[in-house]
């Protein structure tokens, strides 16, 4: 096993609920699919599947999580709040949030930003992206898997991805690489922090927090169905986008910027 990634390491670092219970692995297809099964299986709260490489690591929309070995985080969490199924959007915000707290506090002075609904930028620059899956049991919700990437010291990206990607170490201007046990102990413990408040508090608390930190907003943006100016978020975490014909609210979409 890689050295920063050793489980005994890892447990001595972490300070909240979460990753008390862990799986760590060399190599594996999918993160979300391991934490689903040890879901099924009955894994507690908090419990924590990490690998060092996947094979076909997957984030929103279907879209593929190159998952190279020895620099990267790929992580997925199993969590049991008590919420309504319909809150899997707000977990996603929520852990956004966290990820987004995370890596500013590892780079201070940086601009990191939520671009809605589930990637993080550094300076316009994707360095994570959130994927939340939730199983649900009858009417109710018996777990949710909440999974991130994060880009922490990789400096080299395939030609499709230059200049739209980056990372921790890239950011950091080339300097020694980062720990990754130290980045995994301020992701768990930011993230966890914005879960348990959503679901303790509300939607609210998250979207106060989450609007100063969005990207895009009041410029012009488009999605699957149409382009407009991004207004930021609703009450529900909903998109806002004011287009020709009125201001539409979007559940669920991909926004990306209209460059002039």
């Amino acid at each position: 096993m890689i050295e920063d990634l050793k489980p005994d390491r890892l447990r001595k670092r972490f300070t909240g609920n979460w990753g008390s219970s862990l799986t760590v692995q060399e190599t594996t297809a999918s993160t979300m699919d391991d934490a689903s099964a040890a879901a099924a299986e009955g894994a507690k709260d908090g419990h924590l599947v990490l690998a060092d490489q996947q094979t076909r690591g997957r984030g929103a929309h279907g879209r593929q999580w190159l998952s190279p070995p020895g620099s990267d985080l790929y992580l997925s969490v199993v969590t049991r709040p008590t919420v309504e199924p319909a809150s899997t959007a707000l977990i996603t915000l929520a852990t956004g949030l966290g990820v987004r707290d995370a890596v500013a506090s590892l780079l201070p002075g940086r601009s990191v930003l939520v671009k809605w609904p589930n990637d993080i930028w550094i300076e316009r620059r994707k360095c994570a992206g959130v994927l939340v899956e939730s199983r649900t049991v009858g009417m109710r919700i018996d777990s949710v898997i909440i999974g991130v990437g994060l880009n922490v010291n990789r400096t080299q990206w395939p030609p499709e991805l230059a200049g739209a990607a980056t990372s921790l170490r890239a950011e950091r201007d080339g300097e020694e690489p980062f720990d990754r046990g130290d980045v995994l102990t301020a992701l768990l413990s930011h993230i966890e922090r914005w879960v348990t408040r959503f679901v303790q508090d509300g939607a609210g608390v998250v979207v106060d927090a989450l609007r100063p930190a969005l990207a895009l907003v009041g410029e012009r943006v488009r999605w699957e169905d149409g382009d407009g100016v991004f207004d930021g978020i609703g009450p529900d975490g909903t998109a806002r986008v004011r287009t020709r014909t009125g201001v539409v609210s979007l559940h669920a979409a991909h926004i990306e910027p209209i460059e002039r």
